[in-house]
């Protein structure tokens, strides 16, 4: 330390001047380019993902309204009482074969469907979606023999 003290205190008082200016020119770089850059550049950053959210925000909203309005053309749920009831007469409606039915402790009616064409099962499955409401929670289809064999859980509405 005692060096640069000499040094300086060797230094006219014009040098001093020059070489504390200088110092100050670097500060002021390295203030500018260690600091102030990198912020504007995060703020710049800041501003376009904020830009994103928003319009992520506007499509979220836009879907929101459209699931609002699909829900709101939906039919009601069935009564309790009449749900099975429904199930059951809209697959022999379908022409699908019914194997088996439960009820289940918790409400629910299990269904098992044998040797039914895909395009009478699943137009079946979205007929009950679409005009009483009704969606099994639990399906395991399989083909066997080129037809299929569905076994199918409805939660009460």
């Amino acid at each position: 330390m005692s060096r640069i003290a000499a040094w300086w205190q060797g230094l006219s008082p014009r040098e001093r001047a020059m070489v504390a200016a200088m110092c100050a020119a670097i500060a002021a770089f390295v203030a500018w380019f260690g600091a102030l850059a990198p912020l504007r550049a995060a703020r710049d950053e800041a501003r376009q993902r904020h830009a994103e959210a928003v319009r992520a925000a506007a499509h979220v909203d836009a879907a929101l309204a459209r699931i609002a309005a699909i829900r709101a053309q939906r039919p009601p749920p069935p009564a309790a009482d009449a749900w099975q009831a429904i199930v059951i007469d809209s697959a022999g409606a379908a022409g699908l074969g019914l194997e088996r039915q439960d009820v289940l402790p918790d409400g629910a009616l299990a269904i098992g469907i044998g040797g039914a064409a895909a395009p009478a099962l699943f137009g079946w499955l979205d007929a009950l979606r679409l005009e009483h409401a009704i969606a099994p929670d639990v399906v395991d289809i399989e083909r066997r023999d080129g037809r299929l064999r569905a076994s199918l859980r409805f939660p009460p509405p």
